[in-house]
């Protein structure tokens, strides 16, 4: 039953957003290694949040009358853009700072730098919304996809790094109901960070690996 949850929402996200990154200038140099990486100040969000949930869940976590208005006609894009304002939710800077983090944290070959780097890295979200964590479930958790164009020292785009997680599991992030969103949306900058923390490492390994992608 889960699986075939999941893969109603994947069909539903992909018509949602359908964000593609754009392709390196050419191909990568052979025995290209990677050593040093600068991050981008500029985070891109390439789509808007994909929010699958219902007017009903929005309007009893609101409550009264206003409650009542927003189930009846509910805009749930709207809604959650509130919420992420409400919280201070910053999801470029959760995107970036987690990435250097992770980058400076990791014991790697791969060495985050400030400047003069073996390549530079513009980070983009591609993907990030909110979602119900199962069929029967009114619990909502976050879901993130990240992407990062990479640069040579010269400045050509060579290489793509991507990595999703729209399905999430119990494990990786928490989902909480709409009520405890709306008394806390800093739960949400809670999820994202977590979700980023994940990617993070999954795209530092494609870096530590460029010929496999």
């Amino acid at each position: 039953m889960r699986n075939a949850f999941i893969l109603i929402l994947l069909i539903l996200s992909l018509t949602g957003c359908m964000s593609q990154m754009v392709q390196p200038d050419g191909a990568l140099p052979a025995n290209f290694e990677i050593r040093t990486v600068s991050v981008k100040p500029t985070v891109t969000i390439k789509a808007q949040p994909f929010v699958q949930t219902s007017g009903e869940i929005w309007g009893n976590a609101i409550g009264g009358l206003l409650g009542a208005a927003i189930a009846a006609d509910s805009n749930p894009i709207e809604r959650f853009s509130t919420l992420m304002k409400k919280g201070n939710v910053d999801l470029k800077n959760i995107v970036r700072t987690t990435f250097k983090e992770q980058l400076a944290s990791r014991e790697t070959k791969i060495k985050l730098a400030k400047s003069n780097a073996d390549v530079s890295i513009e980070l983009q979200v591609l993907f990030y919304g909110i979602h119900p964590d199962g069929p029967f479930s009114s619990a909502v958790e976050p879901m993130l996809e990240i992407g990062g164009k990479v640069f040579d020292s010269k400045g050509r785009h060579i290489l793509n790094v991507s990595e999703s997680l729209k399905f999430p599991s119990d494990e990786e992030v928490s989902a909480y109901e709409m009520e405890e969103y709306v008394a806390n949306p800093k739960l949400l900058a809670i999820g994202f960070k977590k979700l980023s923390r994940i990617i993070s490492n999954a795209m530092i390994k494609q870096l530590e690996n460029p010929g496999s992608n």
